[in-house]
């Protein structure tokens, strides 16, 4: 208990999750008694310039400017200077993420459940991108699942303004980059939509198409690599879902869907066809 921050006005009950860059705790808004998430950036990057400034005017502007049910809202930002210390706090989201569901819970998701679920994420995301931000860090533990059934995309951490998209390049989650997010190309929408195809492929199969040991391993078969065959890893995959996947992972991101409505129009498709609801 010793190890919990000390905060003006909340409760700090628990750690709950933490990343390379920053810890998350579960408290309560004393002024209010709701509970909340409370994210605080790792002290050892107080003094990086672009980690602070993404976590102090990027990822609390954004969250200020968002009014989308998925989109967790903003509650309150703590700039301890004399400390070093960046705090975020967030509404707190019930229920687990989506990587747990996979790997804890289900295995994999049967079609008729995980595309109308995607088609959920897919929406929410074409909220951020419509509204000029890339998220850079679309993954299964960045979706919560929430009781009433409905989700939450959550971290926007890394997200950029599109036009400043470049300082949010070679950060991310490997399993989930596409070649130029890694290789601090120029990215697009189309970089989002990659993970999103990575995020897909592990809903219907129950891994990530590209793994190994090292990180150095994932980006040389995400550049070099085809995408796997799904049905190696769950037979009944139909092929149609096969190639739907395999554009959205495609290397070039000029051969990907451009837009998440494209991506979803080839899902509805999909669903019409083989009668899904």
């Amino acid at each position: 208990m010793n190890d919990l921050p000390q905060i003006p006005l909340y409760h700090v009950g628990r750690l709950i999750a933490e990343g390379g860059t920053a810890k998350v705790y579960w408290g309560i808004d004393l002024r209010s008694g709701y509970a909340v998430a409370i994210k605080e950036l790792k002290i050892k990057h107080f003094k990086n310039q672009i980690i602070r400034n993404k976590f102090k005017e990027v990822e609390t502007q954004m969250y200020l400017y968002m009014q989308h049910q998925n989109i967790p809202k903003l509650v309150d930002f703590i700039d301890l200077k004399e400390r070093e210390l960046l705090y975020i706090v967030m509404e707190f989201i019930e229920g687990r993420s989506l990587e747990q569901y996979i790997y804890s819970e289900i295995g994999l998701i049967p079609e008729q459940k995980a595309l109308p679920l995607f088609l959920e994420i897919l929406e929410t995301v074409a909220y951020l991108h419509n509204n000029g931000i890339l998220h850079f860090d679309i993954k299964s533990n960045n979706v919560m699942l929430q009781p009433n059934g409905k989700i939450k995309l959550i971290d926007l951490g890394i997200a950029s303004r599109m036009s400043d998209a470049s300082n949010s390049t070679g950060f991310g989650t490997p399993a989930y980059m596409p070649p130029e997010q890694s290789e601090k190309g120029q990215c697009g929408k189309y970089t989002d939509i990659f993970a999103l195809g990575v995020m897909l492929f592990e809903m219907l199969t129950g891994t990530v198409p590209f793994s190994a040991q090292t990180n150095t391993e994932i980006r040389h078969k995400i550049k070099n690599e085809p995408t796997p065959q799904m049905k190696q890893f769950y037979p009944p995959i139909n092929p149609d879902l096969q190639f739907i996947v395999e554009r959205a992972l495609a290397k070039n991101h000029a051969d990907r869907y451009q837009t998440c409505e494209v991506f979803g129009n080839f899902i509805r498709d999909y669903m019409y066809k083989h009668e899904l609801k």
